[in-house]
């Protein structure tokens, strides 16, 4: 396949990683000294729990050339308009768009700019981030991924696909309802990043501690409460299967908001927690625990912004 990945971070540089060393063209869409260091090594490392590798590819700046067949679309929520946009050069009639993204409303921004049948949902459990420029790093998580059409349903298309990604070496598995997919990883990961960042502590130490632990577990029934409201079919096994979870990861492991938080970059919070206050209030769903993690870090994430602007 020819693949573009949107955003050669942690998630689209693991993954496009395993399909550039399975040997697809890939094309890694990048920035700033990420991108250059990129360049002069002829591709991307990747160090994951398993080995590290070289995963050769092309980098640029901004996507162009053929139409791909595939593009991995893992920029960060707050970039999703823009990177939309930027993607078209490269979008064809049979290209899929793949989101990875945390999130439940990406895909809907990518449908209105491309069309439904071209966009395909997607979760990743994993953590990744840039952990020197060219290189990313794998570090907790099971490395699963989800995914289907965004409008739900099966396809051939998706099928097809999942078996090429699975050579490729992702344990990927195709569903009909990615919707709810969607939904159940953003309760999980609402309450993973939610409670690291707040705390600017790894799991482990939120569960030792009961009144934390605790709110872990109120943030991803707030999450369910809420989708459900939306009419997305969740009920009480998905906050005990999170739990689950939550106790068999790494100790260590922390989340992407946390290292955001922790580096003073931009946070994902509207797209989590802000997300969640806001259908919350649409459906009359009480949320105070994501309004308490929305309302804690919102002071940092306008930091952020407002620095990444000047």
């Amino acid at each position: 396949m020819r693949v573009t990945v949107m955003g050669a971070g942690g998630l689209g540089g693991y993954f496009g990683g395993l399909l550039a060393v399975a040997g697809h063209a890939v094309t890694f869409v990048a920035r700033g000294a990420h991108l250059e260091a990129m360049r002069r090594q002829g591709g991307l490392t990747v160090q994951a729990a398993d080995g590290e590798w070289l995963a050769l590819g092309e980098a640029v700046a901004a996507p162009g050339g053929d139409p791909a067949d595939l593009v991995l679309f893992t920029v960060k929520s707050y970039d999703t308009e823009e990177a939309a946009g930027l993607i078209g050069p490269v979008v064809g009639s049979e290209t899929a768009v793949l989101s990875l993204q945390n999130g439940v409303d990406n895909e809907e921004i990518l449908a209105r700019a491309y069309g439904e049948d071209r966009v395909l949902g997607g979760v990743a459990y994993i953590l990744a981030a840039i952990q020197a420029r060219g290189v990313v790093r794998q570090t907790a998580g099971p490395r699963t991924v989800i995914f289907g059409e965004w409008r739900g349903g099966p396809s051939e298309r998706v099928r097809r696909l999942e078996g090429m990604l699975a050579e490729a070496g992702w344990r990927v598995t195709a569903t009909d309802d990615v919707v709810r997919e969607k939904w159940v990883k953003f309760a999980f990961i609402c309450a993973q990043a939610g409670m690291t960042a707040l705390a600017r502590l790894p799991i482990g130490e939120i569960r030792t501690c009961p009144p934390s632990w605790a709110m872990f577990r109120q943030i991803v029934e707030e999450v369910v409460a809420v989708g459900r409201a939306r009419g997305v079919s969740l009920g009480p096994e998905v906050v005990e299967a999170h739990l689950q979870m939550a106790q068999h990861l790494e100790p260590e492991a922390t989340s992407s908001l946390y290292s955001d938080l922790t580096g003073g970059r931009r946070l994902e919070l509207e797209a989590l927690h802000g997300t969640v206050v806001r259908y919350g209030l649409e459906a009359g769903v009480p949320t105070p625990a994501c309004s308490a993690v929305y309302a804690a870090l919102l002071p940092h994430e306008r930091r952020a912004r407002a620095s990444s602007h000047t």
